[in-house]
């Protein structure tokens, strides 16, 4: 959606809602289980589908889910059939079936959270092999050393042996060379292997090349191959740079009713080359007859089991249209993933604009996350949105993957798909980018030593170049940063601090391994769920559309600061302001590994000496901070940490001076202490799934002892089943006037989670696994519909042995809430009936 403003402030808004501030999830990442291992990450993401939505989640970002070439193992980028999403007889995708797919977007969709598909719009895999006389035409005729070779692992060649038009038994003598006899050419390896249909490839130990092997056009002999059996051989930069390989083929090696000898000519370790077959010596005909020999790609996507998004070598490159002029080059034409697809063709266009229609009105979708969008023309994505809005379809996501840390290519992205756009599509859809370049000065931030945080201030897309924050989507990990030292190695949750309160720089993505913990190759295991959710709820309460960010500690800053503990060149701190909450935000920032204690000046127009701020994440060392008449405000921090502080809009007699939560055997404990306490009601206890929505669950009265401190606790027994809980205290004095306490966040161990049930997802019987203490406790069992209808219930059912059985045979496939209560003990599960 197109937004205007008046200066250089803005607001994220959320597409759909002026409500909400906008987050993504980066649904899966690159070693996901996939179905051949047994896992469905489909039904992984529909269990989770609540919590997400609770947290403020509003995108997944969806693997890529069609089928792929490489089967129920693949992660998707190497699609096939387009329409087939685990269906058609061909079982589920790596991602799942296409019912569970289904399943997952009206959960996530019920849930508040749109799903975005991350679509290949760039090339195609696994066709079925057809004759492609450009790409002969290419190799053999077009070509010359100012191109890129065709790669040689996506085409083979045929020559007819059987049946009327076939050459028969005999010898043959097959010439190659370097097509266009260049040096950069020359010592490159390559293998040859040929095949019929009654001979394959035989399993014995390779061939290798003898030098010389020119043949009789060099005055040299040749080298025999075999049937079946791979030869190893060298693209020759001496002599006459020629190899000749002769092969004896029997009439019992191939079918003399109609068959033909498949000749594979590829490069190990994609390092292709230009050589090619230019001679073929029937020995038996006494004859060249190179001329039959047809190239063949595997490029036919017509008769797939969807049929639909039939496709052939006519929508790739090379093509009949462009094989004179194509040099396979640049980022846009080079056949780096797969068969390129040809943009440029009509008939490519509507196929994929018509598919993404599909994905829309049939799957559900509701944002694209577009692959590689380096490697094609921006006119296509242009084309696209226009194809769109025509429809009446306007994505609130869509997002370019352009792989590149310079943010000029990355804004040039931009507004060269932005130029294509027609009115309506520019009032209805934002172009975004991916913002690598925040991504590589955040994780200098993290994890080089030395380097000044500072230049935080001047990074990115927005801060860096100008780009609209409509236009970018930030990020601290993904899929793409695996290999070693990739991933940010030194405390993710520093770079997750500066993207989701700072509401500048873009819509943040969390990566979910980061969120949830999941331990994956060359990467710190953290589980940051409950920070992140912290932050998104103090984004949300504080800083959504908030109009002002001031970098207070910026390079050349006028506001002035003294640093008792720390160092300048290792914190941020930034202002926000005229956000939701109507109250100023200040964040602090410690990547240092030592201690900050910070007095830094503000900006004063919506703060006045005296006024209290009060740290809500409860990293702080300081839980209150008092604006002086200098308008510095204290800021204490532990090393590699971070903090906001948050105006009090409500001044109580009372002064809160710690509130701690910890965890023990079966219970949290809560401890807070006071002084100066008047006219103070009490404190109702609140504790929350999600750290959003908050419940109260017990109340204290408070001392009010005005001459000395106050002190409180209060256990939490009753233990929700959660990954986490949240704590917060309602302070209210007897007016009726209150405020909140910073929020606690509780990460709970799976011995916490007492009452456990198993399978889940369930066939036909689930089985409630209780610990000792429930034993013989008569227990009331409810099965609710995700709508919250009441479908089975069973009370007073005896908890013998090591748990009671449920059938639910009766109940249809879906997802439910299973409440389990018993005299000590509640506890809520979502169940997945498959």
């Amino acid at each position: 959606m197109r937004h205007f403003f008046l200066n250089s402030f803005f607001v994220l808004c959320c597409m759909g809602s002026a409500l909400a501030q906008d987050f993504m999830m980066q649904g899966w990442y690159w070693d996901y289980p996939k179905t051949c291992e047994g896992a469905n990450w489909a039904q992984t993401l529909d269990a989770k589908a609540t919590e997400l939505g609770n947290a403020g989640f509003t995108y997944v970002w969806l693997p890529p889910f069609s089928r792929a070439s490489f089967g129920s193992c693949s992660n998707g980028y190497d699609p096939q059939d387009l329409y087939d999403l685990g269906e058609y007889g061909q079982g589920p995708t790596g991602f799942g079936t296409r019912s569970q797919v289904d399943a997952l977007i009206s959960a996530l969709s019920t849930n508040g959270v749109a799903s975005v598909a991350d679509v290949v719009y760039n090339h195609r895999d696994g066709g079925a092999p057809e004759d492609n006389p450009a790409v002969k035409d290419y190799i053999t005729i077009h070509y010359n050393d100012s191109k890129n070779p065709f790669p040689s692992d996506r085409f083979r060649c045929v020559l007819p042996l059987g049946g009327s038009s076939g050459n028969g038994a005999g010898d043959y003598y097959f010439k190659i060379s370097s097509k266009s006899g260049s040096n950069r050419f020359f010592s490159k390896p390559y293998t040859l292997l040929m095949e019929t249909s009654v001979v394959g490839f035989q399993g014995l130990p390779d061939l290798m090349e003898a030098e010389p092997n020119g043949g009789g056009d060099c005055g040299e002999g040749f080298n025999t191959t075999q049937l079946g059996v791979v030869l190893q051989a060298n693209v020759d930069g001496l002599g006459c740079r020629t190899d000749e390989f002769k092969i004896t083929i029997n009439n019992g090696d191939f079918d003399p009713a109609g068959d033909e000898l498949v000749i594979r000519l590829t490069n190990p370790n994609g390092d292709y080359s230009d050589h090619r077959i230019y001679g073929i010596w029937n020995a038996s005909a006494a004859s060249d007859v190179v001329g039959q020999l047809r190239y063949q790609t595997f490029t036919n996507f017509n008769g797939l089991p969807s049929g639909q998004g039939g496709m052939s070598y006519e929508n790739f490159r090379p093509n009949s249209s462009n094989v004179t002029t194509n040099t396979l080059g640049g980022d846009w034409d080079a056949m780096l993933f797969f068969y390129d697809y040809d943009q440029y063709n009509s008939d490519t266009q509507n196929k994929l604009y018509d598919w993404t229609s599909w994905l829309w009105n049939n799957v559900g979708i509701r944002g694209f996350r577009m692959d590689a969008v380096k490697h094609f023309d921006p006119s296509f994505v242009s084309g696209l949105m226009n194809h769109l809005t025509g429809q009446g379809i306007n994505p609130g996501m869509v997002v370019g993957e352009f792989f590149d840390g310079n943010p000029n290519a990355l804004n040039n992205w931009v507004t060269s798909v932005e130029s294509g756009m027609n009115a309506n599509a520019l009032q209805n859809i934002d172009i975004r980018i991916f913002d690598f370049a925040m991504r590589e000065a955040l994780k200098n931030a993290c994890d080089q030593f030395g380097y000044d945080v500072r230049n935080l201030f001047n990074s990115g897309l927005v801060d860096g170049i100008g780009t609209s924050p409509f236009n970018v989507v930030t990020f601290a990990n993904n899929h793409d940063f695996r290999g070693p030292f990739e991933p940010i190695q030194n405390d993710p949750m520093l770079a997750y601090a500066y993207l989701l309160t700072n509401n500048r720089i873009g819509l943040p993505t969390v990566f979910y391994p980061d969120y949830y913990g999941v331990s994956i190759p060359n990467a710190p295991t953290n589980t940051l769920k409950p920070q992140i959710d912290q932050l998104m709820q103090i984004h949300q309460q504080h800083i959504f559309q908030a109009n002002s960010v001031e970098y207070l500690n910026r390079f050349g800053s006028t506001y002035s600061s003294s640093y008792q503990e720390g160092f300048p060149n290792t914190t941020l701190v930034y202002q926000i302001s005229g956000g939701i909450g109507g109250t100023e935000v200040v964040v602090a920032i410690n990547f240092a590994g030592t201690p900050l204690q910070l007095d830094h000046q503000i900006n004063g127009t919506n703060a006045s000496t005296g006024d209290d701020f009060t740290e809500l994440t409860g990293n702080g060392l300081n839980s209150q901070s008092t604006l002086d008449g200098s308008n510095r405000l204290r800021m204490e921090l532990p090393g590699r940490s971070y903090g906001v502080w948050v105006q009090s809009t409500a001044s109580l007699p009372l002064e809160l001076l710690s509130f701690d939560a910890q965890k023990a055997s079966g219970e949290v404990q809560l401890r807070w202490q006071t002084q100066l306490e008047q006219a103070v009601q009490g404190y109702e206890i609140q504790r929350s799934l999600d750290g959003t929505s908050f419940q109260s669950i017990g109340w204290q009265t408070a001392q009010n002892s005005t001459n000395a401190l106050s002190q409180y606790q209060f256990k939490d027994i009753q233990l929700p089943s959660s990954d986490a809980l949240y704590y917060r205290l309602k302070m209210q004095d007897a007016d009726g006037q209150f405020s909140y306490s910073p929020i606690r966040a509780i990460e709970l161990d799976k011995e916490q989670q007492l009452i456990q049930i198993a399978p889940n997802p369930v066939r036909g019987e689930v089985r409630v696994s209780l610990p000792a203490e429930l034993h013989r406790e008569a227990l009331n069992i409810r099965l609710y519909h995700g709508s919250g209808q009441l479908l089975k219930e069973w009370t007073n059912v005896e908890s013998t042995g090591n748990g009671p059985v449920l059938r639910i045979d009766d109940v249809p496939a879906g997802t439910y809430w299973l409440r389990i209560e018993s005299g000590l003990k509640s506890q809520s599960f979502k169940l997945v009936k498959i």
